[in-house]
C-alpha cells in the first residue's frame, strides 16, 4: 500500500503499512497533539509514524512531483499535504 505526503514542494511516495492508511485520520491527530514545533514537514510525521509504528512501517519510495500536480498513475493513492 502507498501513501503520499507533501509539504507545498515535493511530493514523495511511501510504501506504508495497511494499518497506517487504515488509520490515517486517527494516525494524524495524534501527531499533531504529539509535534512540539509549530513549523514542520512530511518528514517529521514519517518520524512520529516510525517511533510509534516501527522503521518498517513506512518506508521512501521515491519523489512522483511537485505540489500541486502530480503524475497522473499517482492520482489515485492517498495523498496529504502539511
Amino acid at each position: 500500500m502507498y501513501l503520499l505526503l507533501s509539504a507545498d514542494g515535493d511530493v514523495g511516495l511511501y510504501k506504508v503499512d495497511k494499518v497506517i492508511l487504515d488509520n490515517f485520520d486517527t494516525i494524524l491527530d495524534d501527531f499533531f497533539k504529539w509535534k512540539k514545533k509549530n513549523c514542520y514537514d512530511e518528514t517529521l510525521f514519517v518520524k512520529f509514524i516510525k517511533s510509534v509504528y516501527g522503521d518498517d512501517s513506512i518506508i521512501f519510495k521515491k519523489i512522483v512531483g511537485c505540489y500541486p500536480e502530480i503524475e497522473n498513475e499517482y492520482k489515485n493513492i492517498k495523498w496529504f499535504n502539511f
